[in-house]
C-alpha cells in the first residue's frame, strides 16, 4: 500500500541510491572539441551538455577558439604541424559519440507499461573548423528508442531531443563561413536550429522534457521553435556584447520561405568574445560576478498537409514572438522564457480555425561545483496551445562523476484539462 501511494518518490530515491553503482570503473574518453583543443570538458560546460559562458562564446565564434582567427595563417601552429596549416584539415578526425539509457515510471502510460527501461539513443557528432575560416557541425541520430514516456495526458513526451522513431536521422549538418569577406557577418548554411532562443535544445542539463516555450506545437502543425530546418542564416557579434541573427528557411511543399530574426544583449560577466571581466579586489563590483542576457525573437512561416505531389494543401500561416532572460550570479543560474503565437489553420482543415498560443518557462539551478559536481534545479512551465492550460512542475538533480558522464533524476507533476499526472525519470548519458 505504501509503495502504491508513493511509487514516484520511491523511484526517485532509489535512483539516487543506485546512481554510484552505474559509474564505470574506468572512463578516459573525451569528446571531439576537447581532444582538438587539448582542454577539459569543463572549459565549455558546467555539467555537459549545458554550456558555460566561454562555451557560449565558442559556439557564437563558429566553433573556433575565441581570438584565434587567422593564427594558423600567420604560422602559429606548433612545429611539425605545418601540413595541417597548409591543408586546412583538422589534425584528428573530429568525431564524438553520445549515448543515453533511461528508466521511466509513468503512472499514466497509455500502453499500461508503467515502468520502462530501454536504451534511449545513440548520436554521432562531428565538429571543428577548416583553417579557422569555416566551422562545421554535424549531428546524426544513429538509433533512438523513440517516444518512451507516452501518456494519456498531454505530457511533454514528444518534445525530446531524439527522433520519434527508430530510423536513423540527420538532425544537423551545416557550415559557418566566419567573418565573411572581412566583415563581422558569419554565414551559416545547411540544416540547423534557427537562432531564436538564447539556448540550443542540445545544450541543456535535462534534455527531457525540454522547455515548453521553445518546443510546443499547435494542432497537427509539426513546427516548433527549436526544430532543425534547412536554411541560410546571417549572424554577427557587434561590439563585444550584442548578437544579432536572421535567416530564411526552405520548407518542403511551400510556395514561399519562412523568415526569422533574433537579437540579444549581455550585461556583465564574460563577454560574447570569451573575455572575462578584470576583477578589482579593492573595488569589486557586483557585475564582476553577475551577468544578465536579454533576448528576443520572431518567426513567420507557412506549412500544410502534403498532397500526392508533395505540395502543401490547406495552408497554415503561423508566427511566434518570444522574449527570454538568462541571469547568472556566481553558481546560481536563472532562466526565463516566454513565447506567443498564432496559427491560422493548425489542423490543416478545409474550414480554417485560427488558434492563439502562449507558453512560459522559469528555471533555477545551482551548481555546487567540484568535487561534488551536482546541480539541483527546479523548472515551472505553463503551456496553452489552444486546447486548455497545462502546468508542469519539475524538480531534478544532475550529477557528473566524470566530465563526460552525466546522471540525472527528475520528477514531473503535470496539471492538464484531462487530469493530473506524475512521471519519475532517471537517465545516464556519456560522450566519447
Amino acid at each position: 500500500m505504501f509503495l502504491r501511494k508513493h511509487t514516484s518518490a520511491v523511484m526517485f530515491f532509489l535512483g539516487i541510491s543506485l546512481a554510484p553503482l552505474l559509474v564505470p570503473d574506468h572512463a578516459d574518453a573525451i569528446p571531439a572539441f576537447s581532444r582538438q583543443h587539448k582542454t577539459e570538458c569543463s572549459t565549455c560546460h558546467t555539467i555537459y551538455p549545458e554550456l558555460n559562458e566561454f562555451g557560449d562564446a565558442f559556439l557564437k565564434n563558429g566553433y573556433v577558439w575565441p581570438h584565434k582567427k587567422g593564427e594558423a595563417a600567420k604560422g602559429t601552429e606548433p612545429a611539425g604541424n605545418e601540413w595541417a596549416a597548409i591543408s586546412g584539415l583538422p589534425q584528428q578526425i573530429p568525431i564524438s559519440l553520445t549515448a543515453s539509457a533511461d528508466l521511466a515510471y509513468d503512472e499514466d502510460a497509455a500502453d499500461g507499461n508503467k515502468l520502462d527501461l530501454s536504451a534511449r539513443s545513440v548520436t554521432l557528432q562531428a565538429g571543428g573548423s577548416f583553417r579557422d575560416l569555416v566551422g562545421f557541425f554535424v549531428t546524426y541520430n544513429l538509433y533512438s528508442q523513440g517516444m518512451q514516456r507516452a501518456s494519456a495526458l498531454s505530457t511533454p513526451a514528444e518534445n525530446t531531443n531524439v527522433p520519434p522513431g527508430n530510423s536513423p536521422d540527420l538532425d544537423e549538418l551545416f557550415l559557418v563561413w566566419r567573418q565573411a569577406a572581412g566583415t563581422p557577418v558569419n554565414v551559416k548554411v545547411g540544416r540547423f536550429e534557427p537562432k531564436l532562443s538564447l539556448w540550443k535544445k542540445s545544450n541543456r542539463i535535462l534534455p527531457v522534457p525540454s522547455y515548453a516555450s521553445t518546443t510546443y506545437r499547435v494542432g497537427l502543425s509539426p513546427f516548433s521553435s527549436d526544430a532543425t530546418e534547412d536554411g541560410v542564416e546571417l549572424n554577427a557579434l557587434l561590439g563585444n556584447r550584442l548578437f544579432v541573427a536572421g535567416g530564411v528557411v526552405d520548407r518542403n511543399g511551400g510556395d514561399r520561405k519562412d523568415g526569422y530574426g533574433h537579437i540579444s544583449y549581455k550585461i556583465g560577466g564574460t563577454d560574447l568574445k570569451g573575455q572575462e571581466p578584470e576583477v578589482d579586489l579593492e573595488h569589486d563590483s557586483v557585475w564582476d560576478f553577475l551577468s544578465v542576457t536579454l533576448g528576443g525573437f520572431g518567426y513567420w512561416g507557412q506549412n500544410g498537409e502534403f498532397d500526392a505531389n508533395g505540395i502543401a494543401q490547406n495552408v497554415n500561416n503561423f508566427r511566434r514572438i518570444g522574449a527570454e532572460a538568462d541571469i547568472l550570479y556566481k553558481r546560481l543560474h536563472l532562466k526565463g522564457s516566454g513565447s506567443f503565437g498564432r496559427d491560422s489553420n493548425p489542423d490543416f482543415s478545409v474550414l480554417a480555425t485560427s488558434v492563439d498560443s502562449r507558453a512560459y518557462t522559469l528555471e533555477g539551478e545551482y551548481y555546487l561545483g567540484a568535487p561534488v559536481n551536482l546541480v539541483p534545479l527546479f523548472r515551472y512551465e505553463y503551456l496553452n496551445a489552444g486546447y486548455g492550460a497545462i502546468k508542469r512542475f519539475t524538480p531534478a538533480l544532475a550529477y557528473a562523476p566524470l566530465q563526460n558522464l552525466r546522471l540525472s533524476l527528475e520528477y514531473t507533476h503535470s496539471i492538464a484539462p484531462e487530469g493530473t499526472g506524475n512521471i519519475a525519470f532517471a537517465s545516464i548519458a556519456f560522450s566519447l
